[in-house]
């Protein structure tokens, strides 16, 4: 049996059909053969699939007389087919001609013959035909009546020949206003006017316009003359290059986006000109989440505080220097289905430290904020994320930040690089903050580089970090998610609105494990096991699981710390199947965050110094008195002391009982077979290393009695010289004599 197609589908018809364009070619027993407009493939289509995506409205048929007739229209009308593509003057000037037209088929019908002399002015059907006009469009004033002596404005009814006109035109495109519109917009000069090679020229000029580099086209125009090749007829042809001002107007009715393509390439036309999205991409509170850096339009001081510090003029650098004057990073989350803003924290620098912490921040309470900066509102509430999506910032794309969101059970996702549609929402709130924040704070930069030309961002950088985190804080907490927003899918709602909404609809939320923030998003701390519990950052933790393992031992274990929550911390250490669990002993830090109990302790350690040198001479003086009148140190003055231990070492040698010969002695010499004489006939020779010869002295009772220093025997004056190495100059010829005390025992 022969299938028969419902609609009425003729050969050499266009069928619009899953996006693309299928002429038919012919019509077989059972489908219609299609061929693609746009690849050129050939197709069988059965008439039952054509038929049911005609009844679901998936299928736009154009038969070949309909298109002939829209090709026709568009060719007469100048492209244009709808009275709403014109001006309200057009629409008003095409809506009386129109009751003209109507009013002579009205006149017609009756039985009137209509000329167009008849229709002229003078003539015999004209105030008819002005009556029948005004009755079906009174407000058009055909008749033109006088008002208070002046001539009424009303429309300048033509002579019969245009009417005529209009009512043929109107009759042959059946019955359509949009051809008795004027069709002053194709007039003026085209393009056939122009000669080929100046054609040619102005696309030569507009192709290098159309550069990245983004060249004046004056400039283009002027060397494009010197460079433009024309043959030999064409140069002798009485014409000149077209007119900087033709190319101009050729440049503007280019479209805007093959300008914007040329001159800002591809990646800048598609985040400038690209087509938006409108897709409700998440329904329920925390399904789904964007987060991103941006570095902000704003200069802000170290802490705000004022210091001042003498400085040399000749070696003090003209910069500034790191981190006096700076700007920061803002890093966001925001939920998608409500944008609700999740977390927010300020950085020096764009790195995945601060990413967990965005993270921690979007899974935890912010009461403390609330508290600490005078917000009046509830901030959004700790949840549970599902989907993440993050560019490829070196922030966001690093394995530590992918493993942290895979533990956290996220599902991740990355968007692509320079596509500003595959997070859009997060993108627009920083512009957002930029201008209703940013932008009224001392130090605000601009939207660009040279944009404030009488503005000196850094001289008027005042305001510290925490007042702009502050001021960040109050906008996200009080200010935005009470504002009516008209992103995609949010109908003019406000963030806090539809969250309500999403909690109605879709039920409570899923709380976030804090076990899970612990492990992967906290810090990680090698530290070792004490009799105490274990210490990280100075802070202790103990429990009895971690006092079993240890045993008394000192064991390396890492430490797993949450910086927001220091109540608990999990222990893993090597070869340990299970994750202990370890409490915070020392109580002070319990509502503190891990910045606050570091700033506690160096709050702690630090003091005037001033007040700490005091401080440190009363120490130790009393230190230095409880020395003494214990009695364990001697009294260092006592010269006796300092030979205790000499005394010690002699005692230890005599019982060594160890024969021990003395080094030789070099120095001052005697001639041979003197030296255990008495009687001091024997010369004293002295020894001049530097000149290799011998000096001999008198014998030393002779000298001894010249100088008249000592008396007695002459073996008790005996005298050897030795020569110091303050005298050891050449020119000196000084010598020192040492006196030996009188020789009891005997040397051999």
């Amino acid at each position: 049996m022969t299938a028969q197609p419902t609609f009425d589908v003729q050969k050499n018809a266009v069928l619009t059909l899953h996006g693309r364009e299928l002429l038919v070619t012919a019509l077989e027993e059972d489908s219609y053969a299609v061929e693609c407009q746009e690849t050129g493939e050939c197709l069988s289509l059965p008439f039952e699939k054509v038929d049911t995506a005609i009844r679901e409205r998936n299928c736009e048929v154009v038969n070949p007389r309909d298109a002939e007739k829209r090709h026709a229209l568009l060719e007469y009308a100048g492209g244009l087919e709808r009275l709403e593509q014109f001006s309200e003057e057009t629409r008003r000037i095409v809506q009386a001609r129109l009751a003209l037209v109507l009013a002579q088929d009205a006149l017609r019908s009756e039985g009137m013959k209509l000329t167009q002399c008849s229709m002229s002015k003078r003539g015999e059907h004209r105030r008819a035909l002005l009556v029948r006009a005004d009755e079906i469009a009174p407000g058009h004033d055909f008749l033109r009546t006088r008002r208070g002596g002046k001539l009424a404005k009303g429309f300048e009814v033509p002579q019969g020949r245009t009417l005529a006109n209009y009512r043929d035109v109107y009759h042959r495109f059946d019955r359509n206003p949009v051809v008795l519109a004027d069709r002053d917009h194709k007039k003026g000069r085209r393009g056939d006017r122009l000669l080929p090679w100046q054609e040619r020229f102005i696309e030569y000029v507009l192709q290098g316009w159309h550069d990245p580099r983004k060249p004046k086209l004056a400039k283009v125009y002027t060397l494009a003359k010197a460079a433009f090749d024309r043959s030999p007829e064409e140069i002798a042809q009485p014409v000149d290059f077209p007119t900087i001002t033709t190319i101009r107007t050729r440049a503007k009715a280019k479209p805007e986006i093959a300008r914007v393509l040329g001159r800002g390439g591809k990646r800048h036309a598609n985040n400038v000109k690209g087509a938006g999205s409108t897709d409700v991409r998440a329904l329920y509170f925390g399904e789904k989440a964007e987060w991103d850096q941006c570095l902000l339009s704003i200069f802000s001081s170290g802490d705000g505080v004022v210091r001042a510090k003498a400085i040399d003029p000749s070696k003090v650098p003209k910069e500034l220097t790191d981190n006096e004057i700076r700007r920061c990073w803002l890093h966001v989350i925001m939920d998608i289905a409500t944008r609700e803003v999740l977390g927010w924290i300020i950085s020096e620098t764009a790195d995945a430290d601060h990413s967990k912490a965005l993270l921690r921040m979007a899974t935890r309470d912010k009461t403390k904020e609330k508290i600490r900066y005078g917000c009046k509102r509830d901030p959004v509430p700790p949840v549970r994320l599902g989907l993440t999506v993050a560019d490829n910032g070196t922030a966001t794309r690093n394995s530590s930040v992918y493993a942290s969101q895979l533990g956290m059970g996220m599902t991740v996702m990355t968007a692509r690089a320079y596509q500003p549609m595959d997070k859009q929402v997060v993108e627009r709130l920083f512009g957002t903050t930029q201008w209703d924040v940013l932008n009224f704070m001392e130090g605000y930069t601009g939207s660009r580089p040279g944009e404030l030309t009488g503005y000196d961002p850094k001289a008027a950088a005042k305001i510290s970090h925490d007042d702009v985190f502050g001021a960040l804080t109050r906008y996200f907490i009080d200010e935005y998610p009470f504002r009516q927003h008209r992103g995609t899918g949010m109908y003019k709602a406000t963030p806090r609105q539809k969250r309500e909404e999403a909690l109605r609809r879709y039920g409570p939320i899923d709380p976030p494990s804090q076990r899970d923030r612990c492990l992967h998003l906290g810090v990680k701390v090698q530290a070792s096991t004490t009799s105490e519990g274990v210490r990280a950052f100075n802070i202790p933790f103990n429990s009895t699981e971690l006092q079993r393992f240890a045993g008394g031992a000192s064991k390396l274990v890492t430490v797993h710390l949450d910086p927001d929550d220091l109540r608990k911390v999990y222990i893993t250490a090597e070869g340990v199947e299970t994750v202990m669990e370890a409490r915070l002993s020392m109580t002070v830090f319990k509502d503190q965050s891990l910045e606050e109990a570091i700033e506690i302790m160096e709050s702690a350690t630090k003091s005037n110094p001033t007040l700490r040198a005091i401080h440190d001479a009363h120490l130790s003086e009393a230190i230095a008195r409880r020395a003494r009148e214990s009695g364990f140190f001697p009294d260092s003055r006592d010269p006796a002391n300092f030979q205790t231990i000499a005394q010690l070492e002699e005692r230890a040698a005599k019982l060594l009982q160890v024969e021990t010969r003395p080094a030789s002695y070099v120095g001052a010499t005697v001639t041979p077979g003197s030296l255990m004489s008495r009687t001091g006939s024997a010369g004293v020779v002295r020894s001049r290393p530097s000149t290799g010869t011998t000096q001999t002295r008198p014998p030393a009772s002779s000298h001894a009695s010249e100088t008249g220093t000592r008396s007695g025997p002459p073996a008790r004056q005996k005298r050897t010289p030795v020569e110091s190495s303050a005298c050891a100059e050449p020119e000196t010829n000084d010598v020192k004599y040492m006196t030996f005390e009188p020789i009891k025992d005997s040397k051999l």
